[in-house]
């Protein structure tokens, strides 16, 4: 089973099933970078929201904004790989993101995967855990 159909299994009872695909997307798309999971966090870092890591990593999971997900993850391609993965225009990735994200960063760094600096702590997790994790939190 791929990570997309978990995270569609996941939302069967209910639930906002775009928000699923695009945690599934971004899963997939970072175990498929060279930065990994610590790649996510080191993109908000070089871009400027530092404060924003900060905060999520404290438990303050609120979502962000669009704008901010697309400042944070300027530059890596992330938005568009997610959108060609799951099928989802840009747009609705972006609404995705902003609600999955600070829920993300508190798992990898409350969980001891990555640092709140980026630096990946050589324990990255298993990526279905992961998914369960995020969106057991969310839906």
């Amino acid at each position: 089973m791929g990570l997309l159909d978990l995270a569609e299994q996941m939302v069967t009872g209910g639930g906002n099933a775009d928000h699923a695909r695009v945690a599934g997307g971004l899963v997939q798309e970072l175990q498929a970078r060279p930065g990994g999971f610590a790649g996510l966090v080191q993109a908000f870092l070089q871009n400027g929201m530092g404060g924003q890591v900060q905060q999520w990593s404290s438990g303050q999971t609120q979502p962000a904004t669009q704008s901010e997900i697309e400042n944070g993850l300027g530059g890596t391609g992330i938005i568009d790989r997610i959108a060609q993965r799951t099928g989802l225009s840009p747009g609705i990735v972006k609404a995705g993101l902003a609600v999955i994200v600070p829920v993300f960063v508190h798992h990898l760094i409350s969980n001891n995967h990555v640092t709140p600096t980026g630096s990946p702590t050589g324990s990255p997790p298993e990526p279905g855990g992961l998914l369960r994790s995020v969106l057991g939190r969310l839906l």
